[in-house]
């Protein structure tokens, strides 16, 4: 045998080798990507800005079943002020006030949460979570915010397209936040939804997201690290600022891309 010979089964193993590796890795990323689903009962925030009530959400009105941002939350998971929209993956849905959003007319005791999945995945666990009494309205949305009311345990198992929870509400009145989280078990990666409630009370229409805050209602201050694109609203050294088109970097007030709206 020549040495070219020998040489090309070596090459053809190497090149299935690659092959194999590389439908692995496919496999691996359509399973990743597959697992989507959104909160119908109570509508979410997202599901209220794809039926068209809250208004200026961006693009998750094409698809409210993808907020997936990292698991593990709370210990890890999204950031903090990013908790809406999944770790900024829709970062309209990150601003905060107590008028911005649509409010669902909900009371405190027996409930049953309601999501649809347009793909299941094999499930870690169900979790809960409600905004503390006293809690900031007017403020980005943190963990401390929040406290757990209500968990369920999937232990892997992949779940139906349709998923219902029954959990005790706490005792609340007024304008709340709920987090309904879903962990799933074969990824890193998790869903979030968070509901406006409006305890004891009626249907509330979401406020105009074009109209300044009132004072003291100011957005989330500007982040340099953080990429802007038309329309989105910042704070900085007290005045608030809107981009024009997409911008990173680029300090309000010294440069034209941002557009003082108030101070």
């Amino acid at each position: 045998m020549t040495e070219q010979a020998a040489i090309l089964p070596v090459k053809m193993m190497k090149v299935s080798l690659m092959t194999i590796g590389l439908f692995l890795i496919s496999l691996a990323f359509a399973s990743m990507v597959s697992a989507h689903g959104y909160v119908n009962n109570p509508e979410s925030r997202a599901v209220l800005c794809a039926d068209g009530v809250n208004n200026d959400c961006g693009a998750v009105i094409y698809e409210p079943h993808s907020l997936e941002g990292p698991g593990n939350y709370p210990e890890q998971g999204v950031a903090d002020g990013q908790i809406a929209s999944a770790g900024g993956v829709f970062p309209k849905l990150d601003e905060q006030s107590e008028n911005r959003w649509a409010k669902v007319p909900m009371s405190s005791g027996d409930f049953t949460f309601e999501w649809t999945l347009t793909a299941a995945h094999a499930t870690e666990d169900w979790d809960y979570y409600i905004t503390k009494e006293g809690w900031d309205p007017n403020s980005p949305l943190e963990r401390s915010d929040f406290e757990l009311f209500c968990t369920y345990n999937d232990n892997g198992q992949r779940p139906g397209f349709t998923v219902t929870h029954d959990c005790d509400i706490p005792e609340r009145d007024g304008y709340h936040v709920i987090l309904a989280y879903w962990e799933v078990a074969d990824t890193a990666n998790a869903f979030y939804q968070v509901i406006d409630a409006n305890f004891d009370g009626d249907f509330v229409e979401p406020g105009d997201p074009d109209e300044p805050g009132e004072p003291g209602d100011l957005p989330d201050p500007w982040d340099a690290s953080l990429v802007y694109v038309n329309g989105d609203r910042v704070s900085y050294q007290g005045a608030v600022y809107q981009a024009r088109w997409w911008t990173l970097g680029e300090t309000p007030g010294n440069a034209y891309v941002w557009e003082l709206i108030s101070n």
